[in-house]
């Protein structure tokens, strides 16, 4: 009976084996693996001597998709207090996405020697989850930068926020918006966010 048991409990093991590696195949990445990658991409892209084409290149290829600018359209867009069309969240999407890479691009450039070193990871409200890592190569100290994960409309995990000595980019552009609705309107403000 002993030896039917452990018969048993093998054949168990062995399907639930099977199922969770098929499982592991079809499931997409976990927010483990693409926080891992994120750090991976952006020491690759502050490591390398690379071509402006090639850097422009890396930047579209490697970390454009790492961040939801969608997303972060929305919450920016929220402050105006306005109903956008799809086109013009669109538009706004990439405008804020040329803004973001191209100072991400010009403080990578300004570095003497940049790397990013994980500190920490936890969970936020929400199943959202905080990235701090450390910024060698802009003091003598370094400084510190949280990346905000969550799950987007399309199950991936992205980077919906940064905050940079407490300054997060989305509240930093939410301030840009309602300063310039003030002075130009809202479609004044599409035209020179």
């Amino acid at each position: 009976m002993k030896r039917l048991h452990a018969i048993l409990l093998v054949l168990t093991l062995l399907v639930s084996q099977a199922i969770f590696a098929n499982e592991a195949e079809t499931t997409e990445e976990g927010p483990i693996q693409v926080i891992q990658s994120t750090i991976v991409k952006l020491n690759q892209l502050t490591t390398g001597t690379y071509s402006p084409q090639m850097m422009n290149f890396l930047v579209e290829q490697e970390i454009v998709p790492l961040f939801d600018f969608d997303y972060i359209a929305d919450e920016v867009l929220m402050v105006a207090n306005t109903s956008f069309g799809e086109d013009e969240v669109k538009f706004f999407s990439n405008k804020l996405k040329n803004n973001i890479m191209g100072i991400l691009l010009n403080k990578l450039a300004q570095a003497k020697t940049s790397s990013f070193r994980f500190i920490s990871a936890r969970p936020l409200i929400g199943g959202n989850i905080m990235v701090r890592l450390k910024v060698n190569g802009y003091s003598p100290y370094g400084i510190y930068i949280d990346l905000l994960f969550h799950q987007s409309k399309v199950k991936k995990w992205q980077i919906f926020d940064v905050v940079l000595n407490n300054d997060s980019l989305i509240n930093y552009y939410q301030k840009m918006v309602l300063v310039k609705v003030r002075r130009y309107g809202v479609y004044g403000m599409l035209g020179r966010i």
